[in-house]
């Protein structure tokens, strides 16, 4: 069965981390940090509806400016998730240039600032000659998004800066078995939709009207196949002390991709703690204690340009050692 999304990384692991989401049922597009996209085609990136930023460093917000020049003329919104100070950051890239001649231009960038207890909102508008418009602030409670049966789950860690994780899931999927279908001599229908809607609803009375007969839910249950939702998780530039660990195996938890910095080699960790990042041990034992299917590393110390499969094998090594 086909998820409903798929995920790349833009960019390799020595370069800005990217991770490039296509959701199917939507036809348009989501991104995990905006550093270096020029291996983007401008198609790609005219389908983006949403950009969830970690944090503003150059290496992870550079790529705005290339956004914004494709998606001028388009009239579906924009929606940037961002830490502490991502509305004031976007603004000033928006004042950074002269917009006399945009009044016609229907762009619209909806701005959602995560802090540790509430989201702060505001928007940016072609109309408005893209002067800040605050908007009401809403409690923040893990769940930054939600649509089309995607959800979206951030999370505040420390960098010496606040920066964001997020994971992003879909809800159970719910298929019907064709051929249990035309043996049982049902037709094809709406009624199919609602049957998948009181499924996932738990709705036990509810009732179906086939060639004028009814029947209950429990009578037509068999017909649907129940496939647990895809989830992926990206983490990167979080300072490796045990909160931070903590709350990445929260996050995480059961993922079926990690996407996830390994800046540093094992041997280097008190490097890694002064620059605030994560090194390959800490990347093996948060996938460990994550339960992830699979390890996806990206973000690495260009240092290491030729070592890639001894860092590979640190982190294996040490979801090992961190499952003993």
């Amino acid at each position: 069965m086909k998820s409903t999304f798929f995920s790349k990384l833009v960019n390799n692991p020595f370069q800005d981390p990217v991770l490039y989401v296509r959701f199917r049922r939507d036809k348009d597009s989501a991104m995990f940090d905006c550093g270096d996209i020029r291996s983007l085609s401008m198609r790609e990136i005219q389908k983006l509806s949403d950009i969830f930023i970690t944090h503003m460093h150059v290496d992870h917000f550079i790529g705005f400016d290339n956004i914004l020049r494709c998606l001028l003329n388009r009239a579906a919104p924009l929606h940037i998730y961002g830490p502490k100070g991502i509305i004031e950051a976007v603004g000033h890239k928006l004042m950074g240039y002269t917009w006399n001649l945009i009044k016609e231009y229907p762009l619209r960038i909806e701005v959602s600032e995560i802090r540790r207890d509430n989201i702060l909102r505001a928007g940016f508008y072609a109309t408005e000659g893209f002067s800040k418009i605050d908007a009401p602030a809403t409690p923040f409670n893990k769940i930054i998004m939600v649509k089309s049966g995607l959800t979206v789950e951030a999370e505040v860690f420390d960098h010496g800066i606040e920066v964001l994780g997020f994971s992003l899931y879909e809800e159970t999927q719910i298929n019907i078995n064709k051929a249990m279908l035309l043996e049982r001599g049902l037709s094809p229908g709406p009624w199919l939709n609602e049957l998948k809607k009181a499924v996932r609803s738990a709705i036990k009375e509810a009732q179906f009207t086939i060639a004028n007969k009814i029947y209950q839910l429990d009578e037509l249950r068999s017909l649907t196949m129940i496939t647990k939702g895809q989830k992926i998780t990206y983490i990167t530039d979080i300072s490796p002390t045990e909160e931070n660990i903590q709350k990445a195996v929260a996050l995480a938890m059961n993922a079926d991709t990690l996407y996830i910095e390994a800046f540093f080699l094992a041997q280097d960790i008190e490097r890694a703690q002064r620059r605030n990042h994560l090194c390959t041990t800490h990347t093996g034992k948060i996938a460990q204690s994550a339960n992830v299917r699979d390890v996806t590393i990206t973000h690495i110390s260009p240092k290491y340009i030729d070592m890639y499969d001894i860092l590979s094998d640190e982190v294996k090594e040490a979801r090992l050692l961190a499952g003993v």
